[in-house]
């Protein structure tokens, strides 16, 4: 995978986790503790600050980068699925 395919999957996955952050504090937070509701910038935002500082390098070969990537999708979309299932009982 090219140097501009994997800055281009971050760019998406960064989208992603932005909009599944948004979803969930706004669903959760805002409600519960009456907090502001959450723009999808801001959320991106917050999620490259987060990111940033829970970092972990860890080195890994090719085949098990697919996999992180992979996975860095799968787990905001799988968290969106089970939270709207949690907010439908709410």
């Amino acid at each position: 995978m090219s140097f501009l395919q994997q800055l281009g999957f971050l760019a998406v996955a960064s989208l992603v986790n932005g909009f599944a952050l948004k979803l969930l504090w706004n669903w959760f937070m805002v409600p519960i503790l009456e907090l502001p509701i959450l723009s999808l910038t801001q959320a991106i935002g917050i999620g490259i600050v987060v990111g940033f500082l829970t970092h972990q390098y860890i080195p890994m070969n090719k085949e098990q980068k697919i996999e992180v990537m992979f996975s860095m999708m799968l787990l905001p979309i799988a968290s969106i699925l089970f939270g709207y299932v949690v907010h439908l009982f709410m």
